[in-house]
Parts: structure tokens; sequence; C-alpha cells
């Protein structure tokens, strides 16, 4: 009798502990990077963004090591017979979305005016990215520092007030507003805005929101009119939040290779 009672909670035991050892047999850690998305093993070509601001000297490098000068010649301007499109052509950029060339990089692209290879098995997706604004520069350089505290000044007294000093959309009369005032370090949503579509926000404004038309006015205490060439100089300084200028990787370093 004893030794049925003991079989009897050993039974008990087991039904009361296997689904535990089931549960931890069933649970895999995985180190994951911050940039992965579940669906990349679905083989998915989802734009996934950054978690920081890509690097354009960061990537002049990758640029270099994959040798796009073959092609892009050294400035940017087409070399190839195969490929058509002059990359320092500011009027082609200014309608280039950062996501759709991410996509063009990382996946590649067909039926274009010369087709180009995916980057995903060559380089990781963070210098992906810093390509990405690499190529944006050779049309539109960057702002210098300089120039960056130059305008600053001019949105600090016209734009802050909605879209915040460090352009993050909590100006003083942001929680007023509604829509919200832009947020220009949200990278999912700037991304997917060419340059000209920032220049007429700016410029035009946007109907039924908060964002008021520059074009044609002044800031007096400046002695500055906002035209066409000045709204640019807005669009550069819009950008500036969404990139760096700035080495984010030590000399030397390899980034880590990512699926794309």
């Amino acid at each position: 009798m004893a030794k049925i009672m003991m079989a009897k909670r050993k039974i008990n035991l087991l039904i009361l502990v296997l689904p535990l050892l089931m549960a931890a047999c069933s649970r895999v850690v995985v180190k994951d990077s911050p940039l992965i998305s579940e669906n990349v093993t679905r083989g998915s070509q989802e734009v996934i963004y950054p978690d920081a601001p890509p690097s354009v000297p960061d990537g002049q490098l990758v640029w270099q090591k994959l040798n796009c000068a073959s092609c892009h010649g050294s400035d940017g301007k087409a070399i190839s017979d195969k490929t058509k499109i002059s990359l320092n052509d500011k009027v082609y950029m200014n309608r280039q979305k950062p996501t759709e060339q991410y996509k063009l990089l990382a996946f590649g692209g067909e039926n274009l005016p010369a087709d180009h290879p995916a980057l995903y098995n060559k380089v990781s997706r963070r210098e992906v990215w810093n390509l990405v604004f690499y190529v944006r520069s050779l049309a539109r350089p960057p702002m210098t520092p300089a120039k960056v505290m130059e305008v600053d000044a001019v949105f600090g007294s016209n734009c802050a007030v909605c879209h915040g000093k460090k352009g993050y959309g909590d100006g003083p009369l942001a929680h007023n507003l509604e829509p919200i005032p832009a947020n220009f370090q949200d990278f999912k949503r700037f991304y997917d805005r060419t340059d000209l579509t920032l220049w007429d926000h700016i410029a035009n404004g946007i109907k039924w929101e908060g964002m008021p038309n520059f074009l044609g006015k002044e800031d007096k205490a400046k002695n500055l009119k906002f035209d066409d060439a000045y709204i640019w100089q807005l669009v550069d300084y819009v950008r500036h939040f969404q990139e760096t200028t700035e080495k984010t990787l030590p000399s030397g370093n390899k980034a880590e290779k990512v699926k794309l």
C-alpha cells in the first residue's frame, strides 16, 4: 500500500513539474539588436529605422568600402553607362525619400534607370542608413556647425515656440495645438518625406493644422526675409536633427553584420 501511495505522489509531482519543464525548454533567450524586427525572419523588406541619427562621414566609409564610385563617380556624377542617375543632382535628390533610398540600397531594385544590387548581405543595417545620408550629402551637403548656429537663432525666434528648441515638438505653445507640432527627431515620420515636401510645408504651411506659411514673410528684428533660398536653409536645418556630421564608429571598428 505504501509503495502505491509513493508511486501516486511521484506521478502527481511529475504532473506539476512537467509543464514548467516544457515552458523552460521552449523559452529561447536571444540577444537582440534594437534594429531587428520580428518580420526579418519572414523575408520582409520592412524599413527598420535607426536608433540614432545616421552618420554622414561613416557613410562615406561605406561608399569607399563598396567602391560605389566605380559606377557613381567620386562626386556622385554617373560615369557608368548603366548608371544614369547623378547623385549630385539637387533636383533629383530633393525628390527622394530616405526610406525609399534605404529600401533600394538594402534590398536592391529593378526597372529603374539602372538596376541596383542588394546590400543586405554585404553591410549592416546601420551602415546602410549611413550610406543613405552620405549619398544625400552629395547633392545637399549637411549644414556646418557655424551655419547651424546661425539658422538656430532664426529658428529660435520663429519656430521653437511650437517645435521646441531641440525640435521635439514640445515648445511652450505645443500643448494648445491639435495636432501637436511635428517632432523633427521622429525618424519614421521625416524619413518618409522628401526635401521638396519639407520645403512646401515650411513655405506654404499645412492646411487644417497649426503650421503657418513662411514664404515671403520677414523677421524684421533680424533683417531677414523668408525667400525661396532661405526656406531651403530651413529644410537643411530640419534635416540636421535627423543626421550627424560626427563619426560614430571608432577608427577601424567593423559594424556587426545583421540580416536585413
